[in-house]
């Protein structure tokens, strides 16, 4: 699968902390050179 990108799009975020739900990934964003993920965007 190429389409990695999209797999966040289906991830619940969970503070890891207190265990509290913050949202579904709305967006993801990357920096192209690298790779590498820079922020994950949560509503």
């Amino acid at each position: 699968m190429q389409d990695k990108g999209l797999d966040f799009k289906h991830k619940e975020v969970i503070n890891i902390n207190d265990g509290k739900r913050l949202g579904y990934v709305q967006d993801v964003c990357a920096d192209l050179e690298t790779g590498k993920i820079t922020s994950i965007i949560v509503p």
